[in-house]
């Protein structure tokens, strides 16, 4: 599943455009969300807002936040485990801003741009799938 900002940016390859009120698309990613894995305790740690909104009941939990609008702030539902080699052997771009000093590393690209470009942290990975929470 690709991050909301990449499903909306016009990018990618070949294909034809679909007309979708944005009403019915979101409505469909949420029920897609509905299935991603939520760890709950790191999202609140790492979101400290959400965790302030939930304790203030304005919230229910950190899955329904990131159902209705976590994903659709680039957030991350869980800890990603960028595999370092393959993310720069994929992306060369990466390994080249890593040696020129402007990235530090695979998952610091991943976190701030990488997911947003709809770019993997790893061979096959998918939000939708189960086995992504360590």
């Amino acid at each position: 599943m690709w991050p909301y900002s990449y499903l909306m940016s016009g990018s990618g390859t070949g294909g034809h455009y679909v007309e979708l009120l944005e009403t019915k698309l979101l409505g469909l990613l949420q029920r897609m969300l509905s299935f991603v894995e939520i760890d709950e305790a790191w999202y609140r740690t790492t979101y400290r807002d959400v965790d302030e909104a939930i304790r203030a009941g304005h919230l229910a939990s950190a899955r329904e936040h990131y159902v209705t609008s976590g994903y659709f702030e680039n957030r991350f539902p869980y800890a990603i485990d960028v595999n370092e080699a393959w993310y720069l052997a994929e992306y060369p771009d990466v390994a080249e801003a890593i040696r020129t000093g402007a990235v530090s590393s695979a998952a610091q690209h991943f976190e701030s741009n990488g997911f947003k470009e709809g770019r993997l942290p790893r061979p096959g990975w998918s939000l939708l799938k189960a086995d992504n929470i360590a």
